[in-house]
């Protein structure tokens, strides 16, 4: 009995601190119901800066692309390469230091930089060396004007993937744009004049470009072996005032024409020959003045 009435006066006890520690608790902590608002506000605050971090770095690394295209441009233009030229961008605008060996030199780094996918403006303050001259004449304003066509034209080939790896060369003279250098066949020159004469700004387009001779291949039909032969005669710069033609007559192939010198006929019947693979039958002239 006394064993019951103790176990009883414990459990009172028990019951009366849980109450006790119940009214005490701390007023000031948030009921359940509000803690989920404060956790999601936390969480938004959170997302903000992130974003917010994530498009600072997305600038700084489309800086640091346009500033490494920049520079790529500038180290492959010959004329200027070997110049000591920086280059910085921010958010898209560039600035150029350093120092050039001439005024038209700087006005080139300009505009190949003005040229670059990316850049909104350019902030030139390289250095030209004292005593730089236009090109003959034309005006400081014509030579940048000239500049920024080569730059465009220089540009949209290099665009193209059927021409980016031909060996084209760009000058112009008053917006008059004359491509030079090689290419593997008349397809791809007509391409290039093409996409010279589509560029903005460009007046007029003289074609210089050469195609690449190409032999014929073993076992080429007769018209085959011809064709390659007149390419071939076409392509040099020695003979292509001559306007020679690579005829079948028969059974044989025969090189038709007039030149002024032996040398040149010489000349003629070796590379028609060669692309040929041999059979070419000397049908040529050596007349002074033809």
């Amino acid at each position: 009995m006394l064993r019951r009435w103790a176990v009883g006066l414990v459990l009172v006890a028990a019951v009366g601190l849980g109450v006790y520690a119940w009214r005490s608790r701390d007023v000031s902590v948030p009921p359940p119901s509000e803690a989920p608002q404060g956790l999601k506000a936390q969480i938004r605050s959170f997302g903000e800066e992130a974003r917010e971090s994530l498009s600072e770095v997305g600038k700084e690394l489309d800086d640091l692309k346009v500033q490494a295209s920049v520079r790529t441009a500038l180290s492959l233009n010959r004329s200027l390469r070997s110049s000591s030229i920086d280059v910085t961008a921010e958010t898209g605008v560039v600035i150029l230091g350093g120092r050039v060996d001439g005024e038209e030199e700087r006005a080139r780094a300009e505009a190949l930089a003005a040229a670059v996918p990316g850049v909104t403006r350019v902030v030139n303050r390289i250095q030209a060396a004292a005593g730089a001259a236009t090109a003959p004449g034309r005006t400081l304003g014509e030579t940048l004007e000239d500049q920024t066509v080569e730059t465009r034209v220089g540009l949209a080939l290099s665009l193209d993937r059927e021409l980016r790896s031909s060996d084209i060369t760009v000058q112009a003279y008053r917006r008059e744009v004359t491509l030079g250098g090689e290419v593997g066949s008349e397809t791809l020159r007509e391409r290039a004049l093409q996409t010279a004469r589509d560029t903005a700004s460009v007046a007029a387009v003289v074609d210089r470009i050469r195609v690449r001779a190409v032999a014929a291949r073993p076992g080429a039909s007769r018209a085959e072996r011809a064709a390659a032969a007149q390419r071939a005669v076409n392509a040099n710069p020695h003979l292509q005032a001559f306007n020679l033609q690579v005829r079948e007559e028969g059974d044989r192939l025969v090189l038709r024409g007039a030149v002024h010198t032996p040398i040149e006929k010489d000349l003629a019947i070796v590379v028609a020959r060669e692309a040929a693979g041999g059979g070419v039958d000397d049908g040529l002239e050596v007349r002074a003045g033809a």
